[in-house]
């Protein structure tokens, strides 16, 4: 679990927002408008800016369920990104962020997914980002 928890902290959402989620048999997507992640032995972002990933995918892959995603659902940033436990290979993932109305109501949303992975998928390059 600190591998995937290592992982997660790497990634930097800070001011991005999530602009597509897609939800497949066993697959859920976050499409973010940029990623970044932290350099390599740092514990802030701090502008860094050479492994960004626009229009970058956050997946979940091989989910077992999840809670139900209501429509409209996060359409703004995601600000939280947390594995909170791993059962028999299958991780806990808590994902918080907001949705934005029209009116600019800001509306804090959670979701809950149990998944065996969870990466990043670059579509510039088609390459997937686990480490």
């Amino acid at each position: 679990m600190e591998e995937m928890k290592k992982f997660l902290s790497s990634i930097y959402l800070g001011d991005r927002f999530c602009e597509n989620i897609t939800v497949e048999s066993h697959k859920i997507s976050f499409q973010i408008n940029l990623i970044s992640r932290l350099k390599r032995g740092s514990k802030e972002w701090n502008y860094y800016s050479e492994e960004d990933i626009e229009h970058g995918h956050l997946v979940f892959d091989e989910v077992i369920d999840y809670t139900p995603i209501s429509i409209p659902f996060f359409n703004d940033e995601i600000y939280a990104i947390e594995v909170t436990e791993k059962v028999q290979e299958i991780y806990t993932f808590i994902i918080k962020g907001c949705y934005v109305s029209d009116t600019g109501i800001s509306t804090d949303q959670e979701l809950q997914i149990r998944a065996k992975d969870c990466y990043i998928y670059n579509p510039q390059n088609n390459r997937i980002i686990t480490k």
